[in-house]
């Protein structure tokens, strides 16, 4: 009796030592999820869903775990190494080691003292107050599901001549949605 007594004994500081490790939402999660995920993962952007609260994130973590594992989340296309670009959407390979292991280990919730702020988010304009806002002349119908091939819009300038802009941004109307285009690359028609 006493070798399952020892036995016993010597897994449980073990099993208390595994479950030590296992990065919480509070704690590990949370900050990388603002840093790189809460820009469209919050209420009014166009993420499907919220990834701001414990709540909003804990039902999706097996879709957290697929999308960062197969390297889909965050989005960044750009071929070059890391460190090229300033800003870059990418997870370190910490990162998503820390969100792959949080799933692995049940997705625990963590102490609430631990939590890091949320981030504020800027209302309106995130680029700073354009001097310039060009409007399609037909609203476009995004299906709600499916693939959109690539569309090619005519937005009338009234530019007179060739205009350099310091930054863009595209967006959606009512509901505002920032992040509706994955891309908008604006030329100048010769017409």
């Amino acid at each position: 009796m006493l070798p399952l007594v020892a036995s016993l004994s010597a897994s449980g500081p073990e099993r208390g030592a595994k479950r030590a490790s296992v990065p919480t939402f509070t704690k590990d999660v949370a900050p990388i999820l603002y840093k790189n995920c809460t820009t469209c993962h919050r209420p009014g952007e166009i993420a499907p869903m919220s990834l701001l609260t414990y709540a909003d994130a804990r039902p999706y973590a097996k879709a957290i775990r697929d999308e960062v594992g197969e390297g889909h989340m965050p989005p960044w296309h750009a071929d070059a190494p890391a460190g090229t670009f300033e800003n870059e959407r990418r997870l370190t390979d910490d990162e998503k080691k820390t969100l792959l292991a949080w799933v692995a280990g049940g997705a625990p919730k963590g102490n609430a003292k631990d939590l890091p702020p949320a981030p504020a988010y800027p209302e309106g304009w995130t680029i700073g107050k354009p001097d310039v806002v060009l409007e399609m002349q037909e609203d476009y119908k995004i299906p709600a599901s499916g693939t959109v091939n690539y569309e090619y819009f005519y937005v009338p300038t009234n530019f007179t001549e060739a205009e350099v802009r310091a930054g863009g941004r595209s967006a959606a109307g009512q509901p505002r949605r920032s992040c509706t285009t994955s891309s908008c690359i604006p030329w100048r028609s010769p017409t």
